[in-house]
């Protein structure tokens, strides 16, 4: 098998091509251990080339994305319809981190695409974010939610259908922010929230204090 690597920003690439089995995967475990930096946020992992993927090959890609998001960051894994996608969604890896079918997919999903959309539909305040909610940007999602309770409203739709990761931080900003709604007499939603990002609103409670709906459209029409 063979592997090369590439940086851009604080997003690593490793591309893998042949077989991903039991005698590569040391070779791959080790170069994992050594190559990736600690100013990584993402990960992406292009198995594209892959021919093969065994059990001993899962075991090393599970053990790289939890050593990225014990730091922090998170691994995205770009993988093609066929055998090794099957292999994937059989082992449940689609659950536990990003899959996408193509390295510009992936590159959407680096901590550097984050960014905030304010607008406004039917008169509702919409403000909708993209990317990571970590420790760094947690303070700007707070800053631009309160920009908006500033001003005269009835309702505000948080759309987290983008964020691909809510660190505590994120958690506390948007709590803060409902406690500011409510003294205000408004309403919150949380719209949309990715499947991981549902279950870490519903590990902390947060389905208990805010309002969530599906999509945005949900929302707007309550």
């Amino acid at each position: 098998m063979n592997v090369t690597t590439s940086m851009t920003g604080d997003t690593q690439t490793f591309t893998l091509s042949g077989r991903l089995d039991s005698d590569a995967a040391p070779d791959f475990e080790r170069q994992c251990f050594e190559e990736i930096r600690s100013e990584t946020k993402a990960l992406i992992l292009d198995l594209t080339g892959l021919e093969y993927l065994s059990s001993v090959g899962l075991r090393t890609i599970l053990g790289a994305g939890k050593n990225v998001q014990a730091k922090g960051g998170k691994l995205v894994l770009c993988v093609q319809k066929g055998l090794i996608l099957q292999i994937i969604e059989a082992s449940g890896f689609h659950k536990m981190f990003t899959v996408v079918n193509s390295l510009q997919e992936a590159g959407k999903h680096s901590s550097g695409t984050f960014r905030i959309h304010t607008h406004k539909e039917w008169d509702v305040d919409i403000m909708t974010i993209f990317g990571r909610v970590d420790a760094e940007r947690a303070p700007e999602v707070e800053a631009a939610g309160r920009r908006v309770l500033e001003t005269a409203f009835q309702k505000l739709l948080i759309n987290l259908s983008a964020v691909d990761y809510l660190s505590s931080a994120g958690l506390c900003a948007l709590l803060n922010l409902g406690k500011l709604a409510d003294a205000k007499h408004g309403r919150l939603f949380l719209c949309g929230p990715s499947a991981p990002v549902r279950q870490i609103l519903k590990m902390s409670g947060f389905d208990k204090i805010f309002k969530i709906r599906s999509t945005v459209q949900d929302a707007l029409v309550e």
